[in-house]
């Protein structure tokens, strides 16, 4: 008896995914003013102009992300109101619940927004990255089965 294992994570689906993802990251990044500085801002919404165009995969759009990646961070940080400690459990035993206590971050309103930005891009550049590497398979397939 042969098995096969049907995945739904499909090439159409990934890049569906990444288009779809792009144009919300564009919108979202533009409704909370992503970078906080007008510069800053005119780079990002250029880098996402070609997203909400649906061209996620423009090639020259790297460094920008990386770019995009760094300003997220800084612009997250100058969110941050305070601090508070919680529990984050490990494991529960025998001997009952074990973990460890953290101090977290407690952000803004914009810093709860930028959070949700920085888990769409985080989620795109997935799907963006998922989808370019199923591409260079298949490239490689064929080139070995036509050689």
């Amino acid at each position: 008896m042969k098995t096969s294992i049907m995945r739904d994570d499909s090439i159409e689906n990934f890049a569906t995914t990444a288009v779809r993802l792009g144009r919300q990251l564009q919108q979202e990044a533009h409704s909370i003013f992503l970078g906080g500085s007008s510069r800053e801002f005119q780079f990002v919404n250029g880098t996402f102009r070609r997203l909400a165009e649906r061209d996620p995969f423009d090639p020259r759009d790297e460094a920008s992300f990386e770019a995009i990646r760094g300003i997220l961070e800084v612009d997250l940080k100058s969110e941050i109101e305070g601090t508070e400690r919680r529990f984050f459990e490990s494991h529960y035993d025998e001997d009952g619940q074990h973990g460890e206590i953290r101090d977290c971050p407690i952000y803004s309103k914009r810093g709860e927004a930028l959070l949700a930005v920085k888990r769409t891009f985080d989620s795109f550049l997935h799907a963006r990255a998922e989808t370019l590497d199923r591409i260079a398979a298949e490239r490689a397939l064929l080139r070995l089965l036509t050689s």
